[in-house]
């Protein structure tokens, strides 16, 4: 499965050569495509992720009282900053997914090459360490760091909302379906705009299905 001239050309892109290069494959691969995959790197990535950041901030903004800090954390490291490094990765040609997750072109859901950007951060922390994931973080997150006083706060419902008020659609509408105890991700959210199914979303939690749902809806409709 693993095609080593492409991890080669991505490890290019995120600016780290893997010594163990199954690392970096088993960031790359979703849950549809076999047991062993990212979700474990994903879970440490994301604490990785939030570290790095949160020290940029505590360093950079001493002025800032911890409320603000955090929104600004919040910020920097939801989903869509998230799809944002996966685009300049081009992470999506380098993903491992079953034909259940596969469509004309692409990925069926972009939310997991989001969840893959934070996969390949812990895997990048295991294989070369702190410093390592740390380099990785603040070259792919440094525009974003610049110009992070002008970063918006709002959470994605509250996004989408004011999205769809200002262009007469109406308030957008979410199903949820509870897949049960035991399942995981548990719950499933589709969000509706206009009648029209415009995201998906997963989560342990319904709150995390439905923004994940609604970042989806507003990444794909603010254009």
């Amino acid at each position: 499965m693993r095609d080593s001239n492409k991890q080669k050309r991505l490890e290019v892109k995120i600016g780290h050569s893997f010594s163990d290069a199954d690392l970096l494959a088993r960031a790359l691969t979703h849950r549809s495509m076999t047991e062993l995959h990212m979700e474990r790197l994903e879970f440490l990535g994301d604490a990785v992720l939030g570290l790095v950041i949160s020290e940029f901030l505590h360093h950079h903004y001493p002025e800032k009282p911890e409320g603000q800090l955090s929104r600004m954390r919040s910020a920097l490291v939801r989903k869509e900053s998230l799809y944002d490094v996966a685009l300049h990765w081009k992470l999506t040609q380098y993903l491992y997914v079953g034909e259940s997750e596969r469509m004309l072109g692409g990925i069926k859901s972009p939310s997991i090459a989001a969840n893959a950007v934070e996969a390949v951060i812990g895997a990048v922390f295991e294989d070369g360490g702190w410093e390592s994931a740390r380099k990785v973080v603040l070259q792919a997150w440094h525009s974003k760091l610049q110009s992070v006083d002008q970063v918006d706060n709002r959470d994605a419902k509250s996004r989408l909302q004011e999205l769809t008020q200002a262009k007469t659609w109406g308030l957008p509408e979410y199903e949820l379906q509870d897949h049960g105890v035991g399942k995981t991700p548990r719950f499933e959210a589709k969000c509706m705009v206009n009648g029209e199914l415009v995201g998906t979303g997963f989560g342990e939690r319904k709150k995390i299905a439905e923004i994940e749902a609604a970042e989806q809806a507003w990444q794909q409709l603010k254009t």
